[in-house]
C-alpha cells in the first residue's frame, strides 16, 4: 500500500512519524498478546495438572480405606455419570496390564496400549501421550499404590487447545481494527504535531514573494514549536522594521538629491540650447 504513495509523500517527516507510531503501537499490541497468551497457557496447564493430582490423591485415599473393590465402585460410578471435563483413570497390576480403565469415548484416538510399555518410578511421574490424528496430547500422572499397583489419571489438552484457539481468534479480530486505528491515529498525530512547521514553510513562501507582513500562526501549545514560532515572528518583526527604516532613509536621500539634480538638468538644457 505504501509503495503506491507518491515519492514526495514518502519522504515527508509526517509519513515517517506515522510509520514509527504505527509500528510501535502494533508491536506493543503483539507483545501484550504474546504475554497474555503465555500466561493463559501456563494457567490452563497448571490447572489441568492440579486437577489430575487432586484426583490421584482422592483415589489413592479411597484405595487405602476401602481397597480395590471400593476403587472399582467409584470408577464405575464415574464412568456412568461422566462429567463435562472427563479424566482418564487407569489401574494396572504388577505386569503393567490395566484391569481397571475409565476413558471417555471421544478419546479413542489415544493409544492407551502404549502405557503398558512405559516403566514407572516410585515417585509421581508425568507422561505425555500424543493422539494419532490430531495435535492433542493426553497428560497423565502416575503413582504407585500398595501391592505394586499403578494408579494413573490423565486429561486431554483438547479443552486447553480450544480455549487458546478462541483466544487467538479474538486477537485477530481485535488486531485488525487496532492496526487501522494505529495508522489513522499515527497520521493524525504526526500531521497535528507538524502543523506549526507547515505554517512556517507557508509563511516563508509568502515572504519570498515580498509579503513581509506575513506571520506564522501561534499553535498555543506551550512546547518547543510554539517557542520557535514566537522567535521566528519576532525575527520577522525586526527585519520588517529594518527594511522600513531603509526605505525611509532611501526616500530621504532621494528627496535630498532631487533638487541638485533638477538644477544640473536645467543648466545642462540651457547649455545645450545656447551657442
Amino acid at each position: 500500500m505504501f509503495l503506491r504513495l507518491p515519492k514526495n509523500l514518502r519522504k515527508t517527516v509526517a509519513f515517517r512519524l506515522t510509520l514509527w507510531y504505527s509500528a510501535i503501537f502494533i508491536l506493543s499490541s503483539i507483545l501484550l498478546f504474546a504475554l497474555a497468551y503465555f500466561l493463559l497457557s501456563s494457567s490452563l496447564s497448571r490447572q489441568d495438572k492440579q486437577t489430575i493430582q487432586l484426583k490421584l490423591k482422592e483415589l489413592s485415599a479411597l484405595y487405602e480405606t476401602g481397597g480395590i473393590e471400593s476403587l472399582k465402585r467409584e470408577l464405575t460410578v464415574e464412568k456412568k455419570f461422566e462429567k463435562k471435563a472427563p479424566l482418564l483413570i487407569r489401574v494396572a497390576g504388577r505386569d503393567n496390564k490395566a484391569f481397571l480403565l475409565v476413558i471417555p469415548y471421544q478419546w479413542a484416538e489415544f493409544d492407551i496400549k502404549q502405557l503398558e510399555r512405559i516403566p514407572y518410578a516410585k515417585k509421581m511421574t508425568w507422561i505425555r501421550l500424543p493422539a494419532k490424528h490430531s495435535r492433542y496430547v493426553l497428560d497423565i500422572a502416575s503413582v504407585r499404590l500398595p501391592n505394586d499397583y499403578v494408579l494413573q489419571a490423565g486429561k486431554s489438552t483438547e479443552y486447553r487447545a480450544k480455549v487458546q484457539r478462541h483466544f487467538r481468534e479474538i486477537f485477530v479480530a481485535v488486531m485488525i481494527p487496532l492496526v487501522l486505528l494505529a495508522l489513522f491515529g499515527g497520521t493524525f498525530l504526526a500531521f497535528r504535531a507538524l502543523r506549526p512547521v507547515r505554517h512556517l514553510i507557508n509563511t516563508i513562501r509568502f515572504i519570498g514573494t515580498g509579503k513581509m507582513d506575513a506571520r506564522v500562526p501561534s499553535p498555543q501549545t506551550g512546547d518547543e514549536l510554539e517557542e520557535l514560532v514566537i522567535l521566528f515572528n519576532g525575527m520577522l518583526q525586526r527585519i520588517e522594521i529594518l527594511i522600513n527604516g531603509m526605505r525611509d532613509s532611501l526616500d530621504s536621500v532621494a528627496h535630498d538629491l532631487r533638487t541638485p539634480i533638477t538644477r544640473l538638468r536645467g543648466i545642462a538644457e540651457i547649455a545645450l540650447q545656447s551657442d
